[in-house]
């Protein structure tokens, strides 16, 4: 008797490997999404006022458009400690470092505490470069940001690059 259940036991189990072996198997030899995967088309150009940050929660990153022709797009995921995201604080003062004067509006680590001005670059902080980048392009006056291909923010030479991740769950 007990050696039809640990027959039955055995078979079960087997049967459970298998499948759990030929699902990692499809998983990893999936073909990737179509051509449009991390690509946002976010709306024609006079959408966005000159100075804006826009926040684009679904894609990670702040769009910020810098004059009548150039908008960039910042990823939210810190340089430095991955798992933060890096929020634009529109009411936060800080001394520009060039002119000494006053400034409101940077990019905010909560975690490292480091600083980006609204270019992404770094002016403060313990952060090794300034904030990652994806590629905008404008076609037919529409602002469009391609997250699968990035820019690794400047940084100081034998600085790591790594490819933005997004940041764990708590």
């Amino acid at each position: 008797m007990w050696r039809a259940r640990a027959r039955s036991l055995l078979w079960a189990g087997l049967l459970v490997g298998g499948a759990a072996v030929a699902a990692l198997v499809l998983v990893f030899s999936w073909p990737e999404s179509g051509p449009e995967e991390g690509r946002f088309a976010l709306g024609h150009v006079d959408d966005y006022r000159v100075g804006s940050v826009t926040t684009i929660d679904e894609g990670e990153f702040h769009l910020v458009r810098l004059s009548e022709e150039r908008f960039i797009a910042l990823s939210w995921v810190g340089p430095h400690l991955k798992r933060c995201i890096v929020p634009w604080r529109r009411d936060f003062v800080w001394p520009d470092p060039k002119t000494g004067a006053d400034r409101s509006g940077w990019f905010r680590n909560p975690c490292s505490s480091s600083t980006f001005d609204k270019q992404g670059h770094r002016v403060f902080g313990p952060a090794p470069r300034d904030l990652d980048r994806f590629v905008v392009s404008i076609v037919n006056e529409r602002v469009i940001v391609d997250t699968a291909q990035y820019v690794c923010g400047r940084s100081p030479p034998g600085a790591d690059c790594v490819e933005p991740t997004p940041p764990s769950q708590p």
